[in-house]
């Protein structure tokens, strides 16, 4: 039982991890619609755009991957104290494979969204975009 609702909470933490990823994302590159549409007004090409909005969306993944990799192992030691001195059947094993697991997943929604974002983005012309977006 104990595993079955530890699984589903884990579950629906991972969920909301991922929206929340994919929110910071989308709401980036719409707040920043009049910046990006001046870009392009004074000479950046429609792929230089794209290629920094991946590149945007890349780093910030690795990044939060980086800081939930090292705020893992900083607080394992501790929680599993913590735990096992709470839980008397639990047995705390530290493993980084779940955090393996979710890289290219990350990395792969960190290339699709912004590709995806750039692509609604330019259906309207640099002049509609500036003027939208005041």
């Amino acid at each position: 039982m104990f595993a079955f609702v530890g699984s589903v909470l884990s579950f629906i933490v991972g969920l909301v991890g991922i929206l929340n990823f994919l929110n910071s994302i989308v709401t980036g590159i719409l707040s920043r619609r009049r910046e990006l549409a001046v870009l392009q007004a004074v000479g950046m090409t429609g792929k230089q755009l794209k290629q920094m909005l991946i590149l945007e969306g890349l780093y910030e993944s690795i990044g939060s991957l980086m800081v939930t990799l090292v705020l893992t192992v900083l607080t394992a030691p501790f929680v599993s104290s913590l735990l096992s001195s709470v839980f008397w059947f639990l047995t705390y094993k530290f493993t980084v494979l779940p955090i393996l697991i979710i890289v290219p997943v990350f990395a792969l929604l960190g290339i699709i969204i912004p590709y995806l974002s750039y692509r609604s983005m330019v259906k309207k012309s640099v002049v509609e975009r500036l003027r939208e977006a005041e």
